[in-house]
């Protein structure tokens, strides 16, 4: 119970702390049972080692969200944000071959579902535990896209991800 009520604290202080010389690896591998902030990043320091994705199998790939990516780094007390143009960021596991442009996809545009200034339904899961709360939007969003609300009951500012029109999800950090 501290741990959610901790990470309930933080959510509503809105915290993120630089990462000085954090850089996104031209070359993403991962070779362990985990995609972590080490494979993706360059200097992600301490948090490194924070597991964020299920590695590909040997010889697969896969794609991660650069919003995705970007919130499990901002959990990790990392600041990060997605370079304009990049739409997916390409994880090759063990004996995957190396592509010309590994981070970057040529996925269609997506419509945007969240607006500046909408009113969001703010999800906030747990195991055996599911919040809401009423947000305002700061910034535009499509589905799958990092966002910045205004919680209207604390008036903090929180990061979270656009699940659908009119709503978004935030997730605990892990320690």
């Amino acid at each position: 119970m501290f741990r959610v009520v901790t990470f309930i604290a933080v959510l509503m202080l809105g915290s993120a702390h630089a990462g000085p010389g954090l850089t996104l690896r031209n070359d993403v591998e991962s070779i362990g049972p985990a995609v972590t902030l080490d494979d993706v990043f360059e200097g992600a320091g301490q948090a490194g080692a924070r597991a964020i994705a299920p590695a590909p199998r040997p010889g697969r790939t896969v794609q991660l969200s650069p919003a995705f990516v970007q919130a499990a780094a901002r959990a990790a007390g990392l600041d990060w944000t997605a370079p304009a143009g990049l739409t997916a960021i390409e994880v090759r596991g063990p004996g995957a071959p190396a592509t010309s442009s590994p981070t970057r996809s040529s996925a269609p545009a997506r419509e945007t579902v969240i607006k500046r200034g909408d009113l969001v339904t703010l999800v906030y899961t747990a195991p055996g535990l599911k919040l809401t709360a009423r947000a305002r939007a700061q910034t535009d969003a499509k589905q799958g896209e990092a966002l910045r609300l205004i919680n209207l009951s604390s008036n903090r500012t929180i990061d979270a991800v656009a699940i659908g029109p009119g709503a978004a999800s935030a997730s605990p950090s892990s320690q």
